[in-house]
């Protein structure tokens, strides 16, 4: 089978969208996690900063992806 440029894009434009799916929703469940259950809540203010630094570290790597994704592939969505 041959490849066509068509189908390198769409798999580049499917990782670029799952990929903020599947970690977004991993990032959330795992946050979710650690404030409920793992960290105790007279703990939870002291270790706000740790929180939102692995917030950033999920959230920021998802919007980058989407940002990427819509850069490189908005003008072939009016061809």
């Amino acid at each position: 089978m041959l490849l066509t440029k068509e189908k390198p894009k769409k798999l580049i434009r499917f990782i670029l969208l799952f990929f903020p799916i599947l970690m977004g929703a991993m990032g959330t469940i795992t946050l979710v996690v650690l404030v409920t259950w793992l960290i105790p809540p007279k703990d939870l203010l002291s270790q706000l900063p740790a929180i939102i630094l692995i917030a950033i570290v999920i959230y920021v790597p998802c919007i980058i992806s989407l940002l990427v994704r819509y850069s490189f592939f908005k003008k072939e969505e009016g061809s």
